[in-house]
C-alpha cells in the first residue's frame, strides 16, 4: 500500500511540475486562472496564515497525497501549499473584493477547472468536457478529495456514508485498494449515481468486485485522458484483457463475439451481474435462439447448445465453422 502511494504521489509530482512549465503569459480563461492573476508576491501569506483560521485543515493535509509536490521551496508562491490550489490568503481576506478557490461552493466548470490546472497534463480542459461525467453536471470533488479529512456532503455526486450493519451492503466487503485521492471506494462512489449496477453485483453470477478482486476502475475509465486520445476499446478488448483465452484469432469467428454483427461480448453476457452461469443474460436454448430463431422449434429442443456436448466452442474455433470442436 506504501509503495502504491509512492507511485501516486510521484505521479501527482509530474502532474504539476508539467503545468508550471505552461505558457506564463497566456490569457487566464477560467475563474480560478483569473483568481491567481489577481495575486501579487504580498498577497501569498502561507501556510502559517492559513492555519489561523483552518487548523483542522492545516494538520490533515501534510499526509495528503497532494503536499509533497507543492512543499517545494523553488516553485513559484502560485504553487506551493494551501494557496496554490486555493489562491493568494491576501485576497481571501480583503475587504474589498474577497475571493478563494472554494471547490464545492463553486459550479462544477469552475471547480473542475481549478483542479486542471495541475491536472491538465493528463487530462485536458476538453477531455473533461467530452466525459460523462462532466456532462452530468459533476466536478472533480464529486469524488476525489483534495486532503484526506475532506468531509462528504450529500450533494449530487457526493458520497454519501451507508448504514454499516447492513449485511447486504455490497460495498463494505471490497479489499482492493481503490485511488488515494477518492472520497471512498469505487464501489460506493460509482453506486451512489449507478444503483442499478451496483444491484447487478448481488446476483449469483457476477465479477467479483464484492470479494474486492476487481474495481470499477478495472473495466471502466472514470474520464479520458491525453493517453487515450484516438483510442476507443470496444466490448471485446476490454473483456479479453482478462479473458485472453476468449481473444482469438480464430479461423472460425462467432461474429457476434468478433463484433461482426453484435455486440460482442455484452451480446450474451451481463457485465455486472446475473442469475444466469457465467453472467449470461439468459440460459439453456433460449440463448442461442435469440439469433438463431430457425433452430429454436426441432434442432435437438431440450438441450443445452454447449453443455450438451455439441457447440462446445461458442466464442470460435480453429478447427470447425459450426463450433463442434474447439
Amino acid at each position: 500500500m506504501k509503495y502504491h502511494l509512492l507511485l501516486l504521489a510521484l505521479g501527482i509530482g509530474s502532474l504539476v511540475f508539467g503545468a508550471f512549465a505552461a505558457d506564463p503569459n497566456r490569457t487566464p480563461t477560467s475563474r480560478a486562472e483569473q483568481l491567481f492573476a489577481r495575486a501579487t508576491a504580498d498577497d501569498f501569506l502561507g501556510d502559517a496564515a492559513c492555519a489561523d483560521c483552518h487548523p483542522d485543515k492545516s494538520t490533515a493535509f501534510p499526509s495528503s497525497l497532494h503536499a509533497a509536490p507543492m512543499k517545494n521551496s523553488k516553485l513559484p508562491l502560485n504553487q506551493q501549499g494551501c494557496e496554490g490550489c486555493h489562491g493568494a490568503g491576501g485576497i481571501h481576506q480583503s475587504e474589498d473584493n474577497p475571493d478563494v478557490v472554494a471547490f464545492k461552493k463553486w459550479n462544477a466548470k469552475d471547480s473542475s477547472a481549478a483542479c486542471l490546472r495541475c491536472h491538465d497534463a493528463t487530462l485536458s480542459d476538453a477531455h473533461w468536457k467530452q466525459s460523462g461525467h462532466a456532462k452530468a453536471g459533476l466536478s472533480c470533488v464529486s469524488c476525489h478529495q483534495i486532503h484526506p479529512d475532506s468531509s462528504p456532503t450529500p450533494e449530487k455526486g457526493d458520497v454519501r456514508t451507508s448504514a454499516a450493519s447492513n449485511p447486504a451492503d455490497v460495498t463494505k466487503i471490497a479489499t482492493k485498494s481503490s485511488h488515494g485521492l477518492l472520497k471512498a471506494s469505487e464501489a460506493k462512489l460509482c453506486g451512489q449515481c449507478h444503483a442499478p449496477q451496483l444491484a447487478q453485483f448481488r446476483l449469483t453470477s457476477h465479477h467479483p468486485v464484492p470479494e474486492g478482486q476487481m474495481l470499477c476502475s478495472s473495466c471502466h475509465d472514470a474520464h479520458p485522458s491525453k493517453t487515450m486520445k484516438g483510442r476507443v476499446e470496444t466490448d471485446k478488448s476490454a473483456c479479453v484483457t482478462c479473458h485472453r483465452e476468449q481473444a482469438g484469432p480464430f479461423v472460425f469467428e462467432h461474429d457476434p463475439v468478433s463484433m461482426g454483427t453484435g455486440d460482442g461480448c455484452g451480446e450474451c453476457h451481463r457485465p455486472h451481474g446475473s442469475n444466469n452461469p457465467n453472467l449470461l443474460s439468459s440460459f439453456s436454448r433460449g440463448m442461442c435462439a435469440q439469433c438463431h430463431t430457425e433452430k429454436l422449434a426441432a434442432h435437438y429442443p431440450g438441450r443445452t447448445c454447449w453443455t450438451a456436448g455439441c457447440h462446445v466452442a461458442p466464442h470460435g474455433s480453429q478447427t470447425d465453422d459450426k463450433f463442434l470442436q474447439p
